[in-house]
């Protein structure tokens, strides 16, 4: 009984009697009926993916064909095959260079389109607004497959694919910096007759040009992780080579000294980009 009653507290709180003498009854609690929602789904979720606790476990353990038995197809490790990893992994940086700045400036202009304390006409803000929204449903990676189909195999298809990513990811970032900006000199230059992009250009861009080269870095910062595996859709970069060696039995001891060039290639990126976004803070 008291178990019970104590479910029923949870749901429907019991009247609490005030020093006086007033019964007030508290609001319903919510937690309860979200843990309820969140193990439904969770349920539900397991049974359309036929999720299986005890396979997970089995196969786990299975030193066979589990984890364990993948991970000793790889050694020993065929450390002399680095030099064929350095052209793709230059490719894959080169793609993300390419694809970051394309996409970054574009990404200037639609930005000050969306920012709806530049653009008075709601039509344009709205409609670049939907477009970067639109464009941003999109993972990378099925850009990659869309671009591949018109530009073939190559790394046309990963920069072009990086750069409409970075694009939408920027300039979206951007406006909403823009909006919080103190717009006192933009209204002060252009009341002395100067036109909005002058005003703009004027009183403004020296506040956005190092949150622009911020969010740039931080793009790029992520696009290398995303190259490094567009190879694995025939979009160029080291993610070919990559997909090769893990497909191919007798290649499997080469994928240990692609993935040390990737770590090595995204720890020095990463790093130089988090110096270099500090230094414009």
């Amino acid at each position: 009984m008291r178990f019970l009653q104590a479910i029923k507290e949870t749901f429907v709180p019991s009247s609490i009697t005030t020093r006086q003498g007033t019964d007030v009854l508290p609001p319903k609690p919510v937690l309860p009926y979200i843990l309820i929602a969140l193990t439904l789904m969770t349920l539900l979720a397991a049974q359309v993916t036929d999720f299986s606790l005890i396979v997970l476990i089995q196969r786990l353990f299975n030193f066979q064909l589990g984890p364990w038995g993948i991970v000793k197809r790889f050694f020993p490790v065929d450390w002399a095959y680095w030099p064929e990893v350095i052209a793709p992994i230059l490719e894959t940086i080169q793609m993300s260079f390419l694809g970051t700045l394309i996409g970054s400036i574009l990404a200037l202009p639609a930005a000050y389109l969306a920012s709806q304390n530049l653009t008075k006409n709601k039509w344009v803000v709205n409609g670049v607004r939907t477009t970067l929204a639109v464009l941003r449903t999109l993972p990378i990676l099925i850009y990659a497959v869309f671009f591949k189909l018109i530009f073939f195999l190559g790394a046309l298809p990963g920069t072009i694919a990086i750069a409409v990513f970075t694009f939408s990811i920027v300039a979206k970032m951007l406006y909403e910096r823009i909006e919080t900006l103190d717009m006192k000199a933009y209204y002060a230059i252009e009341s002395t007759g100067a036109t909005k992009l002058k005003s703009f250009l004027s009183a403004l861009m020296p506040e956005v040009r190092p949150i622009f080269y911020s969010l740039s870095l931080y793009a790029f910062e992520i696009n290398i992780r995303y190259a490094a595996i567009l190879g694995y859709v025939g979009a160029g970069g080291i993610g070919f080579i990559l997909d090769n060696a893990m497909k191919n039995l007798p290649q499997n001891t080469r994928t240990i000294v692609i993935l040390a060039f990737i770590f090595v290639t995204v720890v020095i990126i990463e790093n130089t980009s988090r110096l270099l976004r500090r230094r414009l803070a």
